[in-house]
């Protein structure tokens, strides 16, 4: 398992800070923090668990789209950001 940092952006139930987790996983680091600060379930992560299609993932700066997604592997000190879903125009 590898320690990384996840921060959540853009969420006025979450102002927490960066946290850190263990995980082998980019899905097994979002479940542990949803496990840890329940307010982010239905936010970050579908109700089943899983990634959230509007959702932008973001791996050392990378989209998760192009990782291996949910199974994106995970290395210590890896950074994973999260920004819900922008429109505009």
């Amino acid at each position: 398992m590898a320690t990384v940092t996840v921060r959540v952006y853009l969420t006025e139930e979450f102002k927490q800070g960066p946290v850190a987790v263990s995980a082998s996983t980019c899905i097994e680091a979002l479940r542990s923090l949803v496990a840890e600060y329940p307010v982010l379930k239905g936010i970050i992560l579908t109700g089943d668990l899983k990634l959230k299609r509007d959702y932008i993932y973001l791996l050392n700066g990378k989209s998760v789209e192009f990782l291996g997604k949910e199974e994106a592997p995970l290395k210590d000190g890896d950074f994973i950001a999260l920004f819900p879903p922008v429109g505009g125009g």
